[in-house]
């Protein structure tokens, strides 16, 4: 029987994939227009899919942790979402690095391994924390019926994002 948050560890799971894709090519020795290509291809799947996990967890998690969490778990969660913000926004200038440029001899490829090597390390960072807090506070604070409501949840949160485009 699966967890009740295997919807959660599968989108940590292919979001750990993506982001050794990412580095690999960040890191490679493919230049000019073939890494400018792969980073470009890389940042059309990792956006949706990020937005899709932030969303399912913005909308479901946070609000069963908000009602369990006290002390320096509530802090850890506020630092949860706060991360959601400088995620987005590391990604936003990333997108924007790589095509808001005059044509590949202008990108910033400094600036863009930085903003990447960011974006890595948050994301790493978030999903550690939030793996933590997902044990800590849920796993021992409700029943294992409420534990199935959140995951019954987190799949509505998924459909209705597929339904309208996400």
């Amino acid at each position: 029987m699966k967890p009740w948050h295997a919807e959660v560890l599968e989108d940590h799971e292919t979001l750990k994939k993506q982001l050794n894709v990412f580095q690999d090519t960040l890191c490679g020795d493919q230049k000019g227009l073939e890494r400018y290509a792969a980073l470009c291809r890389i940042l059309r799947v990792i956006g949706p899919d990020l937005e899709l996990h932030l969303k399912k967890e913005e909308e479901v998690v946070f609000p069963a942790l908000d009602r369990l969490a006290a002390g320096p778990q509530r802090r850890a969660l506020a630092a949860l979402r706060k991360q959601h913000d400088q995620l987005r926004e590391i990604l936003h200038r990333l997108a924007g690095l790589l095509c808001q440029c005059e044509g590949i001899k202008k990108l910033k490829w400094a600036q863009i391994a930085k903003a990447g090597r960011a974006f890595i390390d948050l994301l790493t960072e978030h999903e550690q924390r939030e793996d933590r807090l997902l044990t800590e506070v849920l796993e021992s604070g409700l029943k294992p019926t409420e534990l199935m409501q959140l995951a019954h949840e987190l799949q509505q949160v998924a459909w209705k994002a597929r339904e309208e485009g996400l």
